[in-house]
């Protein structure tokens, strides 16, 4: 374990060194470990101008090590401008990008690297900005280097109050004989009079292109997905009570690939179209606020092959419709009242007769909720939910399948929160889920119905003692069983139940730029398996002792540590510790 830890501390120590050489705006490193299994990297950004010349650049990394054998996996990108303003409104230099990607998990099979070097300008012009950039670039894919070069442009108006707003994206590469592009062109049409009557119209097209190798002897696949898209949304009051919110968005994708199949080039391609719409009528009268609306969400997929020997993957259509509705009263200063209320029909085809998913599913959801306003300090919420589910299988081959999923929950939460002195939180909930087959009676269908049922107590309490020295605790208690059900008679017979038990227990000192704080942790676990209403054996136990420790410096670094010993069934005891360190610098 230790030459790893070196590894993060010297990976640490250069990000954190390095930006004092150029002074930096921002760095953040952080580090975290489980056990075997580290996480690590960095961000910094640094942006400065001398005169009329701009230098600005970013790095990024996110690493990983992995259990003994310290497989590394990591990716990181490095952007670098040095432009120098030739007027006003244009600029002009070199610009450079590196990206890594390496993974030692698979052997380095998916390693990847691309370079790029070239020369950049910028245009800004009232609300618009056009940046053009080529160059030269390199890449290196399964040990096959390819150079060649690229180019780029992008287009962005976008300032609040604007009419019209067109964006673009655009960038190409040639790499030996690979070409790479991506094109993504967006327009925006806003619309706001002084009825309050808002109109935003979107349009765009992407499209990219990826050409990449597969095999060490250089064969290749080739993936075009282009993306066609509309969408509009309208905010329209109709008086000073009522208002029509409507949103719809239609997209059309499609992916095609070509590739080798037994030494002969093919092509796969998968359509999607999708097809969203929102409609809600919202409105306020006294004490009375709300919405009903109505919202369709249409999807369906279609996918061809050149040669009839490809598995394809399954075409379906999607099509579900929800009734929506929502409202709130305000009783009292101090009382509040809510009800949410969902109701939801499902359409799920395949074309293909072989496959037997085709399914409708018809489900309702109430959400009621009250909240009361105790005194300054206290509130008090209670909740609950109704959720019914009803999943029906078209063909008979899958209908024994078929099943009503009910879950049924109440909570209620006390929050106080009297400042520099006392933060509590409670929480309770008890729940229950029957899940009950719609032919269980049929004698040659062998499926059993079942419950699930459960109950979960959680405190959460930070207390002062002086203005530095605090307390926090934390409790939590759930318990669960599951059973056989018999849902015409409403009987059940437990086969299993389980509860689990949570303390935490941190005193801590805290002034305006140091905090530190240290403590106990203890959690146990016990499930049993029932023999019969009575009689029940414990099937397996677990039981966690440890303590978690916190330092932190205003917002420049943060540590926190965690080591618990576990002792459970079947297992001889270990250890597990967790942490993480965060660095954060602005110069």
């Amino acid at each position: 374990m230790k030459p790893k830890l070196y590894i993060i501390l010297a990976v640490i120590f250069i990000i954190l060194a390095a930006p004092r050489c150029f002074a930096a705006d921002t760095t953040m490193v952080y580090a975290n470990q489980l056990n075997h299994y580290y996480i690590f990297g960095g961000w910094n950004h640094f942006a400065t101008r001398y005169n009329k010349l701009y230098v600005s650049s970013r790095i990024a990394n996110n690493s990983s090590i992995y259990s003994e054998t310290s497989r590394l996996k990591t990716q990181t990108n490095v952007n670098l401008d040095v432009l120098y303003a030739l007027s006003p409104t244009f600029r002009a230099g070199l610009t450079g990008k590196y990206f890594l990607f390496q993974d030692g998990q698979t052997y380095h099979a998916y390693d990847y690297n691309q370079g790029r070097a070239g020369i950049k300008g910028d245009y800004k012009k009232q609300h618009y900005t056009i940046m053009l950039e080529s160059g030269y670039a390199r890449e290196t894919r399964l040990g096959i280097r390819d150079m060649g070069w690229y180019g780029g442009m992008e287009l962005n108006r976008n300032i609040s109050g604007l009419l019209f707003y067109p964006e673009l994206n655009w960038d190409y590469s040639q790499m030996g004989n690979r070409r790479n592009y991506t094109f993504d062109n967006r327009i925006y049409f806003r619309v706001k009079t002084s009825s309050l009557l808002k109109n935003t119209f979107s349009a765009g097209f992407k499209a990219y292109n990826r050409e990449y190798y597969i095999t060490r002897e250089a064969d290749t696949e080739e993936r075009l997905n282009t993306t066609v898209y509309i969408g509009n949304d309208l905010y329209y009051p109709v008086n000073k009570n009522l208002i029509v919110d409507y949103k719809v968005k239609f997209s059309s994708t499609q992916d095609g690939l070509n590739f080798s199949y037994y030494d002969t080039k093919e092509t796969r391609t998968r359509q999607f179209l999708s097809l969203q719409n929102d409609v809600r009528l919202r409105g306020h009268i006294g004490a009375f606020r709300g919405y009903v609306g109505l919202t369709n969400d249409y999807r369906q997929s279609r996918t061809t092959a050149t040669n009839p020997a490809i598995s394809l993957p399954s075409d379906y259509i999607f099509d579900k419709k929800n009734i929506l509705a929502r409202i709130s009263w305000k009783l009292t200063e101090n009382d509040s009242l809510y009800i949410n209320y969902r109701g939801s029909l499902l359409y799920y085809d395949t074309p293909d007769t072989n496959n037997y998913d085709d399914r409708d599913e018809l489900s309702y959801s109430v959400s009621p909720a009250w909240h009361h306003r105790i005194d300054e300090y206290t509130s008090l919420s209670i909740s609950g939910n109704m959720f019914l589910h009803h999943y029906v299988y078209l063909f008979h081959q899958r209908s024994a399948q078929n099943h009503w999923n009910r879950v049924y929950s109440l909570k209620s939460e006390i929050n106080t929160n009297i400042p520099r002195i006392i933060r509590w939180n409670a929480k309770q909930e008890i729940y229950a889920n029957y899940f009950v087959y719609d032919y269980e009676d049929s004698a040659f269908v062998h499926v059993q119905s079942m419950v699930f049922r459960g109950l979960k107590l959680q405190q959460s309490i930070q207390y002062y003692f002086t203005p530095k020295w605090i307390i926090r605790g934390y409790m939590f208690f759930r318990w669960e069983d599951n059973g056989l059900l018999d849902w015409e008679d409403f009987i059940q017979e437990l086969t299993d139940s389980k509860y689990t038990i949570k303390i935490e227990l941190t005193p801590g000192y805290k002034t305006k730029h140091f905090t530190i704080a240290a403590g106990p942790v203890y959690s146990h676990r016990r499930d049993f398996r029932y023999q019969d209403m009575v009689n029940y054996t414990e099937s397996y136990h677990s039981i966690r002792i440890g303590g978690v420790l916190l330092l932190q410096y205003s917002n420049k670094i943060t540590l926190s540590y965690r080591l618990e010993q576990i002792d459970q069934t079947g297992i001889s005891r270990v250890y597990n510790q967790s942490g993480s360190l965060r660095f954060n610098w602005i110069f």
